[in-house]
């Protein structure tokens, strides 16, 4: 014996030569949405943490920290990327299509390239932001085509938004 579950999944899989006319509550039942669950490596938060950033920060004290944060308008539209210097109280805003890790790399190519290597290294040793999805590629936020070290990426805890207040505070004013 089957049960009714067992007959409309091998209806809809078409293991048998019913189909879905022959049965009436097949009809009238929308299919179920599958949810996809997007697995991210967490291998890019390895010695990137707050804490992390904190050691690195006490190690260093003479480097400026500069904050990074997207700003996000309508779902699926265009995206700000924000970079804010705490020194200076100095943000930036540069327009992307898409809230994707290879738009956020291809806006710290387009700022190496214009500033030039010694420069970038100057205003960007030291980078901080939050756990989002486009900023889970750090070695293209960290090192250029070569593979040389311009600069250091952290990320704040999650559910942490005060770490990042300034660049939070700041930040509403472009939405």
């Amino acid at each position: 014996m089957v049960s009714e579950r067992s007959i409309y999944n091998y209806v809809t899989m078409g293991a048998l030569d019913a189909g879905p006319l022959d049965l009436p509550r097949m009809v009238r039942m929308r299919p179920r949405k599958r949810t996809v669950i997007k697995k991210v490596d967490r291998n890019y938060l390895v010695n990137r943490t707050y804490e992390d950033f904190l050691v690195y920060v006490a190690e260093h004290p003479d480097l400026p920290v500069v904050e990074m944060d997207s700003v996000i308008g309508r779902k699926g539209g265009k995206v700000l990327l924000t970079v804010f210097f705490r020194e200076s109280s100095l943000m930036l805003a540069f327009l992307r299509d898409a809230n994707d890790a290879r738009s956020v790399s291809d806006v710290i190519e387009v700022l190496y390239q214009t500033l030039g290597h010694e420069l970038y290294c100057r205003l960007f040793p030291i980078i901080l932001t939050d756990r989002g999805s486009e900023f889970t590629n750090p070695a293209a936020i960290e090192a250029d085509a070569n593979g040389e070290l311009r600069s250091r990426v952290f990320y704040c805890a999650p559910s942490s938004p005060y770490r990042l207040g300034k660049i939070r505070k700041y930040g509403r004013f472009l939405t």
